[in-house]
């Protein structure tokens, strides 16, 4: 194979600073492929960080009810208002996915920024 380097055989013409130069280079990319690793482990956690860097309006948290069962809940940080909720805006929401959560603040943050205009 073109440019692997097979352990068992002796490199002709491969001097020690050749050869720790290859692993230094190996081994940045099993550094870059463990954080990789890591981080996709924690995808809720992303999850819950990019909503709320994109939803700075709401309290975005997860939380787990009584049966156990997991929920992506967001709460309107302003006070809430009678105009407010004339727009349709709903104080609390409750989803239980991010996805569906993030649909559900799209709208109620366009329904929001009416209120704001009106």
């Amino acid at each position: 194979m073109r440019g692997m380097i097979n352990p068992s055989t002796p490199s002709v013409g491969m001097t020690d600073a050749g050869l720790n130069a290859i692993l230094r280079a190996a081994e940045q990319n099993l550094r870059e492929v463990v954080a990789g690793a890591a981080v996709l482990q924690d995808w809720p956690a992303r999850q819950l960080s990019v909503l709320r860097n994109t939803y700075p309006a709401w309290e975005i948290d997860r939380a787990e009810d009584p049966s156990g069962l997991m929920w992506w809940t967001a709460e309107l940080r302003q006070t809430f208002t009678f105009e407010i909720a004339a727009a349709g805006v709903i104080k609390t929401v409750r989803e239980s996915d991010a996805i569906a959560l993030a649909s559900t603040l799209a709208w109620q943050s366009a329904l929001l920024h009416n209120a704001r205009s009106a």
